[in-house]
């Protein structure tokens, strides 16, 4: 089915959802109305509780009561399900934020997770102006989830802070939202991002089935997910945004030994510039379509080249650039994958909306995964082999942590310089001997 069939079908099935939404929501107001007039017939303390009752609805609609967080362990089968949503783009317009939910609620269908990664730039936050409006949309983002009771987490994008709540204030907003989230903020001074953290997977063999219940035993955790935020709004001393910090690489390192470099996968909003070397040098699977990577470099805080030389994390997932979906085996150590774009608003990929999904084996520790899009079907990812005309310059358009940028930024002022100066001089020569030789033909 192409773009313009699906985009058609989806957006016949909108009005109804619209129409559907706005009903709900209006008989919700009349029910809360009703309530209320009925609550003013009681006493003062009723009147109070149930006071409160109608801020709770009015601030977190349809959440349900969960009074203990879930853990991640690998099921019965030693499987452990990840469906990662990317670049969602919420906020962009109404029409969008609806396809967007087809688009979440079918991959969760009939993926049926284990856990939700959203991998950044969740909001268009560029496009909303007032801070009630992320309450709104974070119903809808979350919506699959917690009418399945699947637990998710996130890390922030360029655009998720770009609006009236900053990164910390979103990352509250969603614990206090329900108990299935499983966010957490760094609140070390000394560490750059707000959404650096570890989520533990316990082994299908644990009894354990919440944060609270683990609290009373030891447990030992089978792998691991690391979450960085690429979100940085400086990282050297240009200015350039997007990057890893060193200080980030070394609390991975802190982290990882605490856990025993167990295997483990990780997520991060903008992607390494070692995905070009992938592309360039090894077989892939995927499409390619952002020939102008928005990656970073690495060079001072060697994010890639520290977890393979560790090798504890086996797979790492990015998303950003939205026409890109590709991964591969990187340094035959890890791998290195674009999710497929998740949203409808911003520019989109010539393929369909979608998720990636990525499924860990616990014994002996592998990874699969596989794209599955907005009309529920799984999608063959074309085979890419490294070829001369497929090259892509290894060239980042932020330039974020690049050692060397300051040197070929002064190498490049001298030499156009000198390539400016050299030309007024010949100019001027030239204009002299034309000038000598006019004369001599006076003469």
């Amino acid at each position: 089915m192409s773009r313009v069939q699906i985009l058609s079908k989806l957006f016949g099935a909108c009005q109804s959802k619209i129409n559907y939404y706005n009903n709900n929501n209006n008989n919700n107001n009349n029910n809360n109305n009703n309530n209320n007039n009925n609550n003013n017939n009681n006493n003062n303390n009723n009147n109070n509780n149930n006071n409160n009752n109608n801020n709770n609805n009015n601030n977190f609609v349809e959440t349900e009561t969960i009074l203990k967080k879930p853990i991640l362990k690998f099921n019965k089968n030693g499987k452990f399900k990840i469906v990662q949503f990317t670049d969602l783009h919420y906020g962009e317009a109404d029409e969008y934020d609806l396809l967007n939910l087809i688009v979440q609620e079918n991959v969760i269908e009939n993926e049926l997770p284990d856990f939700v990664m959203l991998s950044g730039d969740m909001f268009s936050s560029y496009n909303i102006f007032e801070k009630e409006k992320y309450l709104i949309l974070w119903e809808m983002v979350t919506r699959s989830m917690r009418k399945r009771n699947i637990p998710w987490s996130i890390t922030f994008g360029n655009h998720d802070c770009e609006g009236p709540l900053s990164g910390r204030e979103i990352v509250n907003m969603d614990q206090s939202y329900s108990n299935l989230s499983l966010t957490q903020e760094n609140t070390d001074p000394n560490i750059p991002g707000i959404t650096n953290y570890n989520l533990k997977i316990y082994s299908s063999d644990s009894d354990e089935t919440s944060v609270e219940s683990s609290l009373s035993s030891v447990m030992v955790p089978s792998s691991s997910i690391f979450i960085f935020d690429s979100d940085l709004p400086q990282c050297n001393e240009s200015g350039s945004w997007g990057c890893i910090n060193q200080k980030q690489v070394q609390w991975y390192k802190n982290q990882s030994d605490q856990l025993g470099n167990i295997p483990s996968i990780a997520f991060v909003h903008i992607p390494p510039v070692e995905i070009i070397d992938l592309w360039n040098e090894n077989m892939v699977k995927g499409d390619f379509g952002d020939k102008e990577s928005c990656c970073y470099y690495t060079d001072e805080s060697e994010f890639v080249s520290t977890m393979v030389d560790r090798g504890d994390i086996k797979g790492l997932y990015f998303g950003h650039d939205h026409k890109n979906d590709f991964h591969g085996l990187y340094k035959n150590s890890i791998e290195l994958g674009y999710g497929r774009k998740s949203g409808y608003g911003s520019y989109n990929p010539k393929y369909l909306e979608g998720a990636r999904i990525i499924e860990l084996t616990e014994q002996p520790f592998s990874i699969k995964t596989w794209i599955r899009n907005v009309n529920g079907e799984l999608e063959t990812q074309q085979t890419h082999y490294p070829n001369s005309y497929s090259q892509s310059p290894r060239y980042c358009c932020t330039h974020e942590d690049h050692k060397d940028e300051s040197t070929w930024t002064l190498f490049l002022i001298v030499y156009c310089s000198t390539i400016i100066i050299i030309s007024v001089i010949f100019y001027r020569i030239k204009s002299r001997d034309q000038n000598q030789t006019n004369s001599i033909i006076e003469l």
